[in-house]
């Protein structure tokens, strides 16, 4: 059972009967948290007050259940082609050539992503762990304040253990690209089918084709803006969207970033692992990329400036303008633009198997209107099927006037989406602000993007002259960000999932204050997400400190018994926890509509060990990061992940990361056992204590504990009986009086434990025996005179008291008269 816990929705409460809550703000500064469908934003809150976990969406004037509006939606049909390129018809004539992005119901990759990674699963793990254990030689035992983690510098370690961790390393990065590369041609080969009926189908209608990637089952297609309606009526089709021009989103950087003294003191500057550019093309033959190896699938140059810029970001290998990953092994190229072509473009990197991290620094429309596009769920599907990171600019639209400026595909939920930040050429980090120019979020629906902020303007980096210059902009920010997750990559984070928690868990939070100027902009402690810094400002000298501190694990959505996971361990003021978690791209075969919401709800919490005390919660109903941190010192933390509602029938269990402070561990929560027990000599019928020792032996303490004692008549005692708190591996007493049986022998008897403790209800029993007997002798009450019963009395010999077991004439002392009096029955019984 769940703690109650509402969410309002823009100040509107919900009201649980049938009718409502109507009102909603309209002039709100940020959009209302809200599901999209159709092209139509449907304001979406969580309630939980009645035990039972409830997603409300508001609906034609009223609040409905999520699986009915599921009904709903599925009842007035699923709208294929997007409000954007409805929009674009309208004004087209019948002729006119349109590009489209189709995306097709049949969507491969999901399952066999699962069969190729699940077969390698316990390798890799292994290789990844002992990976980690090479790295936390150079990390603190002990946690350490906010303070004294400013002031750590790493020690270096020893060249063994570097050559160590890079043997694993490359042993890890083969398997992880030949798990890709299978990945890879296994959709490929799985979605020809259904591309190519639709490309016949698209052929009989004028169109011709422009793209057909398989990652996410997609076909780009040219075709009469009057043939596109009958497009969007094929059987095969499951979205249709515009095909959206794109374009590039246009040192002191390794020293105000932490590089120096953490990652790169420690030999983790990118290793055998790989960085890719979709972009402009890179200009290979530049001296301080030259030393790589490069995979392209457009030549050997730059047909701009701007993708050899991106890839000295991320990996020159220049003393004075080094990147942030210099020491990765190789860079894959691939040409970006519109939405097809940039699709395209990572529909190969996707299946060359080799980076850990692409940075993509184009935009592909302003995300003003649409929450959720096509080339989105396109990102958000190569992150998920093959298991890298996707680094992308936020834009370059600045403030705005109102409506979110990010530009597509940021609003993708896996990937990091990066604003820009000026350093102003600066080490230090006090003075670094906001460029003016970076793009604010958050999504049209209201969820949070961008994800955190890196330097972008003053940006030395590769030119395809051959030497250097400064290149600014957001498509500047990003590609430190994504060699930021190559170094976490090596240094043993290596999942998409744990690198980006651990990054946002490791900011410098920065507020706005709402405008548009950033003299008024500053640091702020704890947890913060802000509409144009994100979760806040890219530390990698924290990450490097922090950059083991997390766990992955998984969550079923069901019994409510099981559906969340505990970590524990100790936090101090103002530190954080970051859970992280992917979308899926699936749909449910030929059901309309396809996929209404496959974003699984997970919420994050954060208890006090000692007394149960609620510290925070971070509880989104439509994000998949949720940050909280806790406003003093604590001892002892139990963070919660926890599932809310149901997921996607495609989905299980829920895969996650969650990144904590040092020191903690994953924990399974209080356990109970207990123990029974009785004076001696209880005769039938007769009145008597019965003490219950409730043990836990979990691993955390269990609060409100109550006793349930079933099996006798009580009387006296309260039933269930609470025992307060009882900590791992201890223990509390209830008692009760109780009467006997009317027969002598062994009677069952029955104890049930339960905890009301970290939001949850933790329950146990255990079963035991009482002995009654009409013969003293017969100390255990099993109607026989024997060695346990010798044993029992032995055990109080000498001792003085009421009850004790062998005071057989109950004179109040075990003595040689009571041992005479049993050894006279031992064997025999009593008369």
């Amino acid at each position: 059972m769940r703690q109650a816990r509402l969410r309002v929705v823009s100040g509107c409460s919900l009201v649980l009967t049938a009718g409502l809550c109507a009102g909603l703000a309209s002039g709100a500064a940020d959009p209302v948290a809200a599901l999209e469908h159709g092209g139509a934003l449907y304001p979406v809150l969580k309630d939980a007050r009645s035990g039972m976990e409830t997603t409300w969406v508001f609906m034609d004037g009223a609040w409905v259940e999520k699986e009915q509006w599921r009904g709903m939606m599925a009842a007035r049909g699923a709208s294929v082609m997007s409000a954007a390129l409805e929009r674009r018809l309208a004004e087209a004539a019948p002729g006119e050539m349109i590009d489209v992005i189709v995306v097709l119901r049949d969507q491969p990759a999901a399952p066999v992503k699962r069969a190729v990674r699940g077969a390698g699963a316990g390798v890799r793990a292994a290789l990844v762990e002992d990976i980690r254990s090479i790295s936390k030689r150079a990390l603190p035992a002990a946690p350490m304040t906010p303070a004294e983690e400013r002031a750590f510098v790493a020690p270096a370690l020893d060249a063994a253990s570097l050559a160590e961790r890079r043997a694993l390393s490359a042993r890890l990065d083969d398997l992880d690209t030949a798990e890709r590369v299978e990945v890879a041609a296994r959709v490929e080969a799985a979605a020809r089918a259904s591309q190519d009926a639709l490309i016949a189908e698209a052929a009989a209608l004028g169109g011709v084709v422009t793209a057909r990637v398989s990652a996410v089952n997609m076909v780009g297609v040219r075709l009469p803006a009057g043939s596109v309606a009958a497009l969007a009526g094929s059987a095969l089709a499951a979205r249709m969207d515009l095909d959206a021009p794109g374009e590039p989103e246009l040192d002191n950087h390794q020293h105000s970033l932490g590089l120096v003294t953490g990652f790169w003191a420690n030999g983790i500057t990118g290793g055998v692992h790989d960085v890719g550019v979709l972009d402009t093309g890179v200009q290979q033959n530049h001296p301080a990329l030259s030393p790589h190896s490069f995979i392209s699938n457009m030549g050997v140059s730059d047909t701009s400036n701007h993708g050899t810029g991106m890839a000295g970001i991320m990996a020159s290998t220049s003393t004075q303008f080094p990147g942030v990953a210099f020491g990765c092994d190789q860079i894959v190229v691939a040409l970006a633009g519109s939405a097809t072509t940039s699709m395209n473009g990572m529909q190969f990197i996707a299946g060359t198997g080799v980076p850990e991290a692409v940075n993509y620094s184009f935009g592909n429309g302003t995300a003003s209107t649409v929450d959720y596009a096509a080339i989105d769920q396109f990102f958000d599907g190569v992150i998920h099927t093959f298991g890298y990171m996707v680094s992308k600019s936020t834009g370059n639209g600045g403030f705005g006037s109102g409506a979110p400026t990010i530009t597509h595909p940021a609003p993708a939920f896996n990937l990091l989406a990066s604003a820009n930040m000026d350093d102003f050429n600066t080490v230090t980090r006090v003075d670094d602000r906001i460029t003016s120019s970076s793009s604010r979020g958050p999504t049209a629906a209201g969820r949070k993007k961008p994800d955190i902020t890196a330097p972008g303007n003053n940006s030395m980096s590769t030119a395809p002259s051959g030497g250097f210059a400064n290149i600014g902009g957001t498509s500047s920010a990003s590609p430190h960000t994504g060699a930021g997750f190559v170094l976490l990559w090596e240094m043993g984070a290596a999942d998409t999932k744990a690198g980006k928690a651990i990054l946002l868990n490791t900011t410098d939070p920065m507020n706005d204050a709402n405008t548009s100027s950033t003299v008024d902009d500053v640091p702020v402690q704890g947890s913060f997400w802000n509409r144009r810094y994100g979760w806040g400002y890219l530390n990698l000298g924290q990450a490097h400190l922090h950059g083991l501190n997390s766990f992955l694990g998984s969550v079923p959505p069901a019994p409510e018994t099981a559906d969340f996971r505990l970590y524990a361990g100790p936090m101090f003021q103002h530190e954080r926890a970051t859970l992280v978690w992917e979308r899926h791209v699936a749909y449910n075969g030929n059901l309309n509509p396809t996929q209404v919401d496959s974003l699984s709800d997970l919420d994050l919490f954060a208890f006090r060990a000692s007394d149960n005390a609620l510290l925070a919660a971070s509880q989104s109903a439509i994000d998949n990061v949720e940050q909280l941190s806790v406003s003093g010192n604590e001892a002892l933390v139990v963070l919660k992940v926890e599932a809310f509602g149901s997921f996607d029938p495609d989905v299980p269990v829920e895969e996650f990361a969650l990144a904590t402070q040092e020191a903690f561990t994953a924990r399974t929560g209080p356990a109970f056992g207990a123990q029974f027990q009785q004076p001696p000599g209880v005769s039938p019928g007769s009145t008597f204590t019965l003490t219950v020792q409730a043990l836990n032996t979990g691993d955390l303490p269990a609060h409100g504990v109550m006793v349930t004692l079933s099996g006798l008549a009580i009387v006296s005692g309260a039933n269930p009986q609470p025992v307060g708190v009882i900590g791992p591996g201890g223990g509390a007493a209830a008692q009760w009086t109780v009467t006997a049986p009317a027969t002598a022998g062994q009677h069952p008897v029955m104890a049930t434990l339960s905890s009301a403790s970290y939001g949850e209800t933790f329950s146990g029993s255990a079963s035991g025996f009482i002995g009654v007997s009409s013969c003293p002798m017969d100390v255990d009450g099993d109607g026989a005179v024997g060695f346990s019963d010798l044993n029992l009395l032995l055990g109080s010999f000498g001792l003085n008291g009421d009850g004790l077991p062998g005071d057989v004439n109950g004179d109040g002392v075990v003595n040689f008269f009571d041992l005479n009096l049993l050894l006279g029955a031992y064997g025999v019984g009593c008369p």
